[in-house]
């Protein structure tokens, strides 16, 4: 296809990345190289709603950059199928698993009525992933997800984990999510990857809402946030890598399209329930490669504890209503129900947070990884630092690398986590807003278990 042939990444700090597509069942798969061409390889993919190639150009280049990394040979690949010349088949006698949801709580009836293209399906794309392994050539690799990347490599690697020689996984729950937990957003929390939402024309503006002010919740770490607007303007690669956050809900029609066909498949409850499952006669928690799980250090602070935080007004709350700002839609209703602070005056709503920052809480009431981590606060429901058990409890449990760029966070006795880090300064697109502490704490991880 002429088009594929015009794909390129841009050169970045100094790394060249290779396009090339392996193809599968009449497909054609786009991935990326970069490194030694006859290192080990470094299987690298991101999540949806971005251009998971170029947002993992900033990760890769900061490892091949390492000194250490110089015997690796990174291979990045696109979520299968989600790539722009895709053309979706849908099938007759497929149907979608689960029906689609609107904010706060209106039902779009999908399950066992509308038609969808089987490709798409969480197991397919895991199938896809070892097909395309192995026509590379791969066999064994170190594996780095992050978010739908995470989802598709669980699922390969609990069937093959012969294929793994580490994996390191980011922004993406595990095993503990309860039902009830959907229902939180009707006060103003979410937690977990909306995917009911997701499957539906209405997340677009939820993510841009998220993205742009918050409603319900922002989705960028206030740091990294203020960092950009405070930037000069010849810190490009900074600006860079906030327009790929800011672009992600403006995507094409028809790329929404294909990510709704992934969403119209699967689920996060469902998805939680096949990692312990073992009728299937394999779980990932039956596995024993060395395993990595990677969360922001922003993941659910409460808004008005942002240093500088202050409640908005409710002049701009209305003025908010009828148009005013970024937030769009019904997201805009969220600034009446919930406390809306702002915690610094920049442009167009970006230092406005509804509620609370990010979704994946590793403490506390909501904790995703209870059973895994030690916790860090004990019955809270928002990160509150000053808390003297927080305090505590994290003299006790958290270890600064020496490094600045990562913290461990202690793992429980029969853990499946060899390691549990959290990023300095980040939210959920950890390899967006701080791809130099992922790749540090990455590396490590796959230099301490090589």
């Amino acid at each position: 296809m002429e088009q594929n042939s015009k794909y390129t990444i841009p050169e970045t700090y100094g790394v060249q990345f290779e396009i090339d597509y392996v193809e599968i069942k009449s497909h054609r798969h786009r991935i990326a190289y970069a490194g030694n061409p006859k290192g080990i390889p470094v299987i690298v993919m991101m999540g949806v709603f971005e251009d998971s190639l170029k947002d993992a150009r900033w990760l890769v280049a900061n490892m091949v950059n390492y000194s250490d990394a110089k015997e690796l040979r990174f291979v990045v690949i696109t979520v299968p199928f989600l790539e722009e010349y895709t053309e979706i088949k849908l099938d007759p006698n497929t149907k979608a698993k689960y029906d689609g949801l609107i904010p706060p709580a209106k039902t779009i009836k999908m399950k066992n009525k509308l038609t969808v293209d089987p490709r798409f399906d969480l197991e397919n794309c895991a199938y896809t992933l070892k097909s395309i392994l192995e026509s590379l050539g791969i066999h064994k690799a170190h594996f780095i997800g992050h978010d739908r990347g995470c989802i598709i490599m669980d699922n390969m690697l609990a069937e093959f984990p012969e294929f793994a020689l580490s994996y390191a996984r980011g922004s993406q729950g595990w095993t503990r999510f309860k039902e009830e937990w959907l229902k939180l957003t009707d006060e103003g929390v979410f937690l977990g990857p909306p995917h009911r939402i997701m499957a539906t024309k209405a997340f677009p503006p939820l993510l841009k809402s998220a993205l742009k002010g918050g409603a319900p919740f922002g989705f960028i770490a206030p740091s990294f946030t203020k960092d950009v607007f405070y930037s000069s303007s010849n810190e490009k690669d900074l600006q860079d890598r906030w327009e790929a956050l800011q672009n992600m809900p403006n995507q094409s029609q028809k790329f929404f399209k294909l990510t709704r066909q992934i969403f119209r498949q699967t689920d996060f409850l469902d998805e939680g329930k096949r990692r312990v499952d073992k009728t299937r006669g394999f779980s990932i928690l039956d596995t024993e490669f060395p395993l990595m799980q990677f969360q922001g250090s922003e993941e659910m602070l409460l808004a008005k504890d942002l240093p500088g935080a202050r409640e908005v007004s409710f002049l701009r709350k209305l003025a908010g209503l009828f148009g005013a700002g970024q937030v769009s839609g019904i997201f805009r209703l969220f600034r009446f129900r919930f406390p809306t602070y702002i915690f610094e005056e920049l442009p167009d709503d970006f230092g406005i947070i509804s509620n609370h920052t990010g979704d994946q809480p590793y403490f506390g009431i909501w904790n995703f990884w209870a059973d895994e981590v030690e916790d860090l606060l004990p019955g809270g429901t928002f990160q509150d630092r000053n808390d003297p058990r927080w305090k505590t409890n994290y003299q006790k449990f958290v270890e600064l690398d020496k490094s600045g760029r990562y913290s461990i966070l202690s793992t429980k006795k029969g853990s499946r986590f060899d390691r549990f880090v959290i990023i300095t300064e980040a939210l959920h697109w950890t390899h967006i807003e701080r791809p130099e502490n992922v790749a540090k704490a990455c590396l490590d991880f796959i230099l301490d278990y090589s």
